[in-house]
């Protein structure tokens, strides 16, 4: 018979060694304290890379903006001309449709095509084997046809709403360009504190008119909505080509005294630079009350040998991010121009239809500048981190952490 000793000697050694066992197993894992996450916050993480940026200098940051602006929301004079057009002095209703001009277009000669469905592709397998039988239903559809998976021309674009955004985005550019002190523009800015809340109410009641007509609201209400934003709308354009004109010649005032300094410019930015000031003084004389259709000509076949030049420079040199992003915003502006010509007289362009694509594109090509100009910087080893993007200098490689202490 095993002695009371022998049972408390033998639970003494079990006890001990489950105490053992227990030191033996790896503690659970704490989460990491703050200090330790804000050491590692500066360390570059390895599962989501940040793509580097360049640093443009504000001088180019705050022109790219104000030029998005104020060219840009020349399409409210587009808009303007159009409902007017289309109401003459009455007021909404059954009769009277207004119409922004932008309902049946997207671009000078693109229209056509933009409307009807994409052409079948070719088929390129090898023909079926005789034993495979063609299902009924897509031998019977027709070619381009619904069945057969292609939309019909109204399915595929019942509310052109891509031609209506410009209004809002042109003048939300404004809202931007003002938000920007630096460098000081006394009289851009002086203009631009005015026209900036200005244009963004009027693109705001344009988009509100163009839902309200395209979605037919005016059935529902006997366009009460309709007069009340047509109240609105006449009252803003009266005053549009004042606040608009004030700016621009702010803002072509402020080009003619900082021109680009093209010396320090490469081969290839020198070129688009000089392209896109023709394009400049092509667009002023085509935004102004009168005009020279002779002159405007001229500047137009400047502008093409400017642009010829540019391609031609990217031809040799293919990885040019000037030539690359600019030539071909040069040739959708000079097409769309050129689509234009006949409707231009010395009051500008007549057609509303036709001159809300020469603005969107020549806003298109301020764009690309801006974006050839950042491709450009980082080419030239001027990038940096997301963090850094308020830094002039390249991002200095992250100090080394400090040692975690040791553990006890």
């Amino acid at each position: 018979m095993i002695s009371v000793r022998s049972l408390c000697s033998i639970a003494l050694v079990l006890v001990a060694s489950g105490a053992a066992g227990c030191k033996e197993d790896p503690p659970p894992p704490q989460p990491e304290p703050a200090s330790s996450a804000a050491a590692n916050k500066g360390k570059a993480n390895l599962r989501t890379p940040v793509s580097p940026i360049a640093k443009v200098d504000p001088q180019s940051m705050k022109e790219y903006r104000v030029d998005a602006c104020y060219f840009g929301t020349l399409s409210l004079k587009q808009a303007r001309d159009a409902y007017l057009a289309s109401l003459g002095k009455d007021e909404p209703s059954e009769k009277k449709i207004p119409s922004f001009g932008t309902e049946d277009q997207s671009k000078p000669g693109d229209a056509a095509k933009a409307a009807l469905p994409a052409k079948p592709p070719t088929p390129t397998t090898p023909a079926a084997p005789k034993t495979t039988a063609t299902p009924p239903a897509a031998a019977a559809a027709p070619s381009g046809s619904a069945k057969a998976g292609f939309a019909k021309p109204d399915e595929r674009r019942p509310i052109n709403i891509g031609m209506r955004a410009p209004y809002e985005r042109n003048a939300r550019a404004c809202t931007v360009a003002l938000s920007l002190k630096d460098p000081a523009m006394p009289d851009v800015d002086a203009a631009l504190s005015e026209y900036a809340p200005f244009a963004t109410e009027l693109a705001k009641n344009i988009a509100a008119a163009a839902n309200y007509y395209q979605r037919e609201e005016y059935k529902k209400d006997s366009f009460a909505k309709g007069k009340e934003l047509h109240a609105k709308l006449l009252a803003d354009f009266e005053k549009l080509d004042a606040h608009s004109d004030k700016l621009g010649l702010a803002v072509s005032a402020w080009h003619s005294s900082h021109l680009p300094d093209l010396a320090k410019a490469d081969e290839g930015q020198k070129a688009a630079l000089t392209a896109l000031e023709d394009a400049r003084t092509l667009m002023m004389t085509l935004a102004s009350k009168n005009i020279d259709p002779a002159a405007a000509k001229t500047q137009l076949q400047k502008l093409e040998t400017s642009a010829a030049a540019l391609k031609a420079h990217g031809t040799t040199n293919q990885t040019d991010p000037w030539s690359k992003i600019m030539a071909p915003a040069l040739d959708n502006f000079i097409r769309d121009v050129k689509a234009a010509e006949p409707k231009l007289t010395d009051k500008g362009i007549s057609s509303p239809a036709l001159y809300l694509p020469v603005v969107t594109s020549f806003v298109s090509l301020i764009e690309g500048k801006h974006r050839a100009l950042s491709r450009s910087l980082m080419a030239k080893g001027q990038p940096g981190t997301r963090e850094a993007a308020g830094t002039a200098q390249p991002a200095a490689p992250a100090a080394p952490a400090a040692p975690e202490p040791q553990k006890e």
